[in-house]
């Protein structure tokens, strides 16, 4: 009995030392219930990680000299219990910035870019082809350095 139950202590202390518990980026909460990011922590710890990534890493601001340009989509708040485009954005600070407080779309194959007010930035998303090679890339290199 001491040597099953030694064993089975041997096997969870093995399965715990191999699943890592992946944080979850507090801006993620801007887009998402406490209740779905703990779910999908739970069941599919990778999303967790790329939603992390992304927050960082799936756009850049750029300076524009035309503001009042029609060319782009005007940036939008995100309602987070309709999920649905919210009032225009105005104001752009990037000490606080956080992509998930907004509405945007990523395309596959091209880039989409967003007119943040009249502030004289661009809020530039890569393409999901794009993305996918970022993260796969940030991956390769993060788990060769631990």
């Amino acid at each position: 009995m001491k040597k099953i139950i030694l064993l089975l202590s041997l096997i969870l202390i093995g399965i715990g030392a191999f699943s890592q518990t992946v944080p979850i980026d507090s801006r993620l909460y801007a887009k998402y219930s406490e209740e779905d990011l703990l779910a999908i922590q739970r069941t599919n710890p990778a999303d967790i990680e790329y939603l992390n990534w992304f927050v960082e890493n799936a756009f850049v601001i750029k300076e524009t000299n035309n503001p009042e340009s029609s060319r782009y989509q005007k940036l939008r708040y995100l309602d987070k219990e309709t999920k649905m485009a919210g009032a225009e954005v105005t104001e752009f600070n990037p000490e606080n910035f956080n992509v998930m407080e907004y509405s945007f779309v990523i395309s596959e194959q091209s880039s989409n870019v967003y007119v943040i007010g009249k502030t004289g930035y661009l809020l530039v998303f890569y393409s999901g082809k794009d993305l996918t090679k970022l993260f796969n890339e940030y991956r390769r290199t993060h788990n060769e350095n631990q």
